[in-house]
């Protein structure tokens, strides 16, 4: 190839012809150039090749003085590693900010065409885990539901928040979040100086296609219902569930409140809708709010709890004294 190459460039005009040949058929394309017209030429060429698996190109420089051929085989039909090795890069590079995003899928030539673009290849590679997908599947879907309170306010109710890591034995993505027995498990999720516009980017895409799932969309309608003020941040940063890389738990307070803004999806087809329902049943259940004022005014620091330790003790043994004291009396 190189060879032919060096040959066009001495001449300030030649006739160039490719010829694509396969057992079935032979395509041929001329051109009259030089070396830079003829990598236009090639690039035009490939296209018409692009639907063979095993094809051979044959290039043939010609004019009055000289002829030469050069055979040779076409990138595509090299090791299909070497062609699979790009979108595996792209998706390691953007997983930090992409918990739980799949970096393990294979792609091929004709996979590849499916994918419009970079961001689409992120979105279809970064949805709930099978087992969140199957539990969803089997629970009837149910659109009256209603938002939940934010993380302080669930705080009080003593719902806590823990975060669950994404890699391991059990793998999690970003959207696998639970609530069972007062606790939220929510993995951890890096807020950093690009998320924002990644983010918009990834919801811009299910938006414009309604075969797109909503999952980003619904996910941030949850982070947008939970958090409503920095102090809410604050509570979700303590708990390890956010990973506030933007130093000022108000500035993703307000990120997370503008990201959902003019988002719309499905009510009836809801990812978090039996989880919105499972807390607010929680929440409204007053013991729980009860329980958890308790603990927060009274057992907040292990001196607290001495203190109602020694006080209970002190008063079961000033009962016992006084009942010790009217017994002998009434012998």
């Amino acid at each position: 190839m190189e060879e032919a190459s060096q040959s066009a460039e001495i001449e300030s005009s030649c006739d160039v012809s490719i010829t694509i040949q396969n057992g079935r058929a032979s395509k041929e394309q001329k051109i009259l150039t030089v070396s830079p017209q003829l990598l236009e030429g090639m690039a035009e060429i490939s296209q018409l090749a692009k639907t063979e698996k095993s094809c051979h190109l044959s290039i043939a420089i010609q004019n009055d003085r000289t002829s030469i051929k050069q055979k040779l085989s076409l990138p595509w039909t090299m090791p299909e590693q070497k062609i699979l090795r790009v979108p595996h890069q792209l998706l390691e590079v953007f997983k930090r900010n992409m918990p739980g995003l799949r970096v393990d899928r294979t792609y091929d030539a004709n996979s590849m065409e499916h994918v419009n673009h970079i961001v689409h290849l992120l979105h279809s590679n970064w949805h709930p885990s099978d087992k969140a997908m199957n539990e969803y599947r089997v629970k009837p879907k149910d659109e009256n539901w209603t938002y939940i309170r934010s993380a302080t306010e669930l705080r009080e109710a003593g719902i806590k928040f823990e975060m669950v890591e994404t890699e391991g034995k059990d793998e999690r993505c970003l959207f696998d979040i639970k609530f069972e027995k007062g606790i939220l498990e929510m993995p951890k999720l890096t807020i950093e100086d690009d998320t924002e516009s990644l983010y918009r980017n990834l919801i811009a895409c299910e938006q414009f296609d309604h075969r797109h799932p909503k999952f980003l969309a619904q996910y941030v309608r949850l982070m947008d219902s939970l958090i409503n003020s920095g102090k809410d941040v604050e509570l979700l940063c303590k708990s390890g569930v956010i990973d506030n890389w933007l130093g000022n738990d108000e500035s993703v307070a307000v990120l997370f409140n503008r990201l959902g803004d003019h988002v719309g999806f499905s009510k009836e087809k809801f990812f978090y809708a039996q989880l919105f329902k499972d807390v607010n049943k929680h929440y409204k259940t007053p013991w729980n709010a009860w329980k958890a004022n308790l603990r927060h005014k009274y057992f907040n620091t292990p001196w607290a709890l001495i203190s109602f330790l020694a006080a209970t003790l002190l008063l079961l043994l000033t009962v016992l004294q006084t009942s010790f004291t009217i017994l002998p009396h009434q012998s």
